[in-house]
């Protein structure tokens, strides 16, 4: 009978790993199956078993927040279900060719640190910590990003290059225009359909006028706003009223009108390097002058005559007029119409709009101060305007005054005419008199303001011919229909009640802020700890 302690020793476990692959491209050094096999011979060779495998197919190594699959690992890892012990991957580069190299060290760290050992089973050099694999990991990692900076290079250039020779560089090709593609040789091959792209590495593609009334569409569209005083917006309502959908079947919006006209493709020109995002960091508008335009690269749709007229007046209306410039149109305007009013300014299209006589003025009353005009107004509503704007006046001193003394920070924005406060709120002020009903029945409606953001509308109250303030309003965003006129109080009774306050006091009140002590010494239901 054999000895206990001759028996053979019995054979112990494998050790339990997993595996992350990681392919940006089809490139057969760096497949799917080419890392598998390498990993797998490795595995059989140091007696380890590989229970789950990690894959990111067809993504960039440039960041973290694009790989699900080693998001997932790096979750696993920290799991207190982990049955495994070990990662398994082909190379460092692999692991990533972050930008910053200490990023990937960080994330092989975040293995170790759980315990879980990372193995790149085609590098030269055993992953044991020593002196020696750190620095040859940091150089590793070095390269790696260096080998991403220097293939966008070579692909911007390549790009560059396409589009020099004419060709189209990606993108939707817009409204009216369609893909084509061309073999090597630049023999048309077919048109392409939205989502379908070219197949062979030496085809190109260029822009062509789609057929059908399409093109016909965008000439017209130039032709409205070179010679028509209307607004892209005006021009998308006009196209919806006529029951034309955009390309993708949808009602036109303003900025549907908005891209087609400023898109050179229109008068045939290649344009690229508009925005860049280099090795996957934000998009950056680049600088009209460094963009690379070809001419004629395309067949035109529209004239090139009526493309600069278009730009010339987007120009115009794009450039924020000098102060003298808005008087001197007030005062054209004054000239010829005789009168001035929201209604002339939008009726005639050489006068300066609303909005910017509102953003430099403040209102409609200050620009009719510069320009030395007097409103229609009767001498009642006339007496009633200059007393609402003098006790508007007194109310923001005086509230200005009691917040400093609080120890706020607040301001009065004279152009538009609210009161922001600790740089976080934005108050408008507001004194209004009643309208009338039939000459004799009072009732007073607040406007929420459209042109600037603000977080709280206060709304004081007075009676006609009067200074003496009866009562506030304090509405919140969202209480009132912006750009709207809405009934406050009629026949003695306020439709908005809980906004409803005899004085500013709720308002200084919710201008105080909690210290930090105070929170820390009270429980979440508000009582003492």
């Amino acid at each position: 009978m054999p000895s206990a302690y001759n028996r053979p020793a019995r054979p112990s476990a494998p050790l339990r790993a997993v595996q992350y692959i990681r392919m940006s491209t089809d490139h057969q050094e760096y497949s799917l199956v080419f890392q598998r096999q390498a990993i797998a011979e490795y595995a059989a060779s140091h007696h380890i078993r590989i229970v789950r495998d990690y894959a990111d197919t067809g993504i960039s190594g440039l960041t973290l927040r694009e790989r699900p699959a080693l998001v997932q690992l790096l979750l696993d890892v920290d799991s207190p279900k982990r049955k495994f012990t070990t990662v398994l991957v082909y190379d460092v580069s692999r692991w990533g060719r972050f930008q910053d190299v200490d990023e990937a060290a960080f994330y092989e760290y975040a293995c170790r640190r759980a315990g879980v050992d990372v193995v790149y089973v085609a590098e030269p050099f055993e992953n044991d910590g020593s002196p020696a694999t750190s620095v040859l990991k940091a150089l590793k990692r070095a390269m790696a990003a260096e080998f991403s900076r220097e293939m966008s290079r070579k692909v911007f250039l390549g790009h560059c290059l396409n589009v020099q020779r004419g060709y189209h560089s990606g993108g939707p090709p817009g409204y009216g225009l369609r893909r084509i593609l061309l073999d090597a040789d630049r023999q048309v091959r077919r048109s392409l359909d939205p989502y379908e792209y070219k197949s062979v590495q030496t085809d190109r593609i260029i822009i062509a006028p789609a057929p059908g009334g399409e093109p016909t569409l965008v000439r017209k569209i130039y032709e409205w706003y070179a010679t028509q005083p209307v607004s892209a917006t005006a021009i998308a309502k006009r196209l919806n009223d006529f029951g034309i959908c955009n390309g993708l079947g949808r009602p036109w919006q303003g900025q549907n009108i908005m891209n087609i006209l400023r898109n050179e493709a229109y008068i045939g020109t290649n344009v690229y390097s508009r925005t860049t995002s280099k090795l996957a960091g934000p998009w950056e508008r680049v600088p009209e002058q460094d963009w690379i335009r070809v001419p004629g690269a395309f067949e035109p749709v529209v004239d090139k005559r009526v493309f600069t007229v278009v730009q010339q007046r987007m120009l115009q209306e794009r450039r924020r007029p000098t102060r003298d410039e808005l008087t001197d149109g007030l005062r054209k305007i004054v000239k010829r119409a005789g009168k001035l009013s929201q209604a002339t300014l939008k009726h005639y299209r050489s006068a300066p709009s609303v909005e910017q006589v509102m953003r430099e003025f403040g209102s409609l009353y200050e620009a009719y101060k510069a320009v030395g005009y007097a409103p229609n107004l009767g001498p009642e509503r006339s007496e009633n305007r200059s007393i609402e704007r003098c006790t508007e006046k007194q109310v923001a001193d005086i509230t200005i005054e009691v917040l400093r003394s609080r120890g706020h920070e607040a301001r009065y924005e004279k152009h538009t005419d609210t009161l922001c406060l600790d740089g976080s709120l934005r108050l408008k002020l507001v004194v209004r008199s009643p309208w009338l009903i039939g000459g004799h029945v009072p009732y007073w409606v607040a406007r929420w303001p459209d042109r600037f953001p603000v977080d709280f509308l206060v709304y004081g109250r007075i009676e006609r011919a009067s200074s003496e303030l009866i009562d506030f309003h304090i509405f919140p965003r969202g209480s009132l229909v912006p750009g709207s006129y809405t009934v406050v109080h009629r026949y003695g009774l306020s439709h908005f009640s809980k906004y409803q306050h005899p004085d500013l006091l709720p308002l200084l009140d919710m201008a105080e802020t909690i210290p930090l002590d105070a929170l820390v010494s009270t429980t979440p239901c508000g009582g003492p700890r």
